[in-house]
């Protein structure tokens, strides 16, 4: 997992190709600091400590950020919840996007619809690039940033939800996401999601209902149509996010995970343009309404009673609008659910192993597989070391200054394992030791 971080730039840049400004917030990611650009009515640079409740909202094929961001804006204002909600919308730009808002070759983008399914954001002759980021990772990136920015010390909720194509992304990463664990553990963040319309699911194994059902299930017998149970609509090939944990961690995540369905009422057009009509996505169901209450069927057929887990909620008399949808009365509770849990804050709690320091020290990701940060109040001597377990002190890694109390220690040369890094202050003559751990 890579850190990003965050800085803002105002473009104002409107084209034919999309009736959406590009926003002027993004992240930062990589070596190379390329942008990756969101929209969200906060600062996320200022401390707030009426924050309780993060929701991320996506886009679908259309990539209309701004408009998935008012329509939650909307829902919280309804709710009276708007105060303690801090809403971003990440938006995957595409390539016709760099040209039509003439934005320059930092930014990055990904090809057609593959963000939606986890995929690596692009590079072409046009518009180079020399990082790729799956967008699934560069999700995990942004939860990891707002938590470790400590802006918001009392969020306690995390609610995912994308419509359409961005619930086709939910559905995926739900099962997959490096992060949630971490979190759920260290900071007692409870974490939910929504998915919402998406024109197709992932299934976990070869079986689909059975035509003519929504609610039995068997392998079909399909030879026109052989790559029926590959990924994105099967676990066959699936991408290097989705294969870094095994197919039964996958299927067991994805069953504990606390996750709702939606869709409209009248979101029942078989012959929806946006639809997808492939031979994979057709045996999943005739439109999107039918896809959703079949795969709720399924995630039955695979683990029995899953009690008010995996459920499905129609909003009555909505089509395919993403706005409509997450106003209705019966859609609000899902995105502003109850808070019942008391975040952990303590972020910076001393490692039992470490010797005192007056400095606030700050390491993070402690899992990486290649770069690692550490904040400290001032970077005014430092030293770093690291060392195997063996007590080995090891050089192959780099260390690069961000600003006066941040640091980045790359650590991709380093093989998977534990280690302990010292750092050192050779004004304060202090040290502290702390543990992190390098997987790919």
């Amino acid at each position: 997992m890579r850190y990003i971080l965050i800085i803002f730039f105002l473009i104002t840049a409107r084209s034919s190709f999309s009736q959406e400004a590009v926003s002027g917030k993004f992240f930062l990611v990589g070596e190379t600091q390329y942008k990756f650009t969101y929209f969200s009515p906060s600062d996320l640079n200022f401390k707030n400590n009426n924050v309780k409740r993060l929701v991320i909202v996506l886009h679908g094929r259309t990539r209309t950020a701004e408009q998935r961001q008012n329509a939650i804006i909307q829902a919280a204002n309804t709710e009276n919840t708007y105060l303690e909600t801090l809403i971003i919308s990440p938006h995957f730009i595409g390539s016709q996007e760099l040209a039509a808002h003439n934005l320059d070759n930092n930014h990055l983008y990904w090809q057609d619809k593959e963000w939606m399914e986890g995929g690596l954001s692009s590079s072409s002759g046009s518009y180079p690039r020399e990082e790729s980021f799956s967008s699934f990772e560069v999700m995990d990136d942004i939860i990891s940033q707002i938590i470790y920015s400590e802006n918001f010390p009392n969020l306690a909720q995390i609610i995912l939800t994308g419509f359409s194509g961005g619930g086709q992304f939910m559905n995926r990463y739900a099962s997959s996401n490096r992060i949630q664990e971490k979190f759920e553990d260290e900071n007692n963040i409870v974490f939910k999601y929504l998915v919402a319309a998406p024109s197709s699911f992932m299934y976990f194994n070869d079986e689909r209902r059975v035509e003519g059902t929504t609610d039995q299930f068997e392998k079909p017998s399909v030879p026109n149509c052989a790559t029926y149970n590959n990924y994105k609509y099967g676990p066959v090939n699936m991408n290097e996010y989705m294969k870094y944990y095994h197919l039964d961690t996958l299927i067991a995540r994805y069953k504990r995970r606390d996750i709702s369905y939606g869709a409209g009422s009248r979101d029942n057009n078989p012959n929806s343009s946006s639809l997808d009509d492939t031979c994979q996505g057709m045996l999943q169901g005739d439109h999107r309404l039918q896809r959703a209450s079949i795969y709720v069927n399924y995630m039955t057929h695979l683990h029995g009673d899953l009690g008010e887990n995996h459920k499905l909620t129609v909003a009555n008399g909505v089509g395919h609008d993403s706005f409509a949808f997450y106003n209705k009365s019966n859609i609000r509770p899902l995105l502003f659910p109850e808070i019942t849990n008391t975040p952990n804050n303590n972020q910076t709690e001393e490692d039992p192993l470490s010797i005192e320091f007056e400095a606030e020290i700050l390491l993070y990701p402690t899992i990486s597989s290649k770069n690692l940060y550490l904040k400290a109040n001032a970077l005014k001597n430092p030293k770093v070391s690291i060392f195997n377990t063996n007590g080995v002190p090891l050089n192959n890694f780099k260390i690069s200054t961000i600003n006066e109390s941040l640091m980045r220690i790359n650590i991709n040369k380093l093989y998977d394992g534990l280690y302990v890094l010292f750092y050192t202050d050779n004004t304060l003559n202090k040290q502290k030791r702390l543990k992190f751990i390098k997987r790919k």
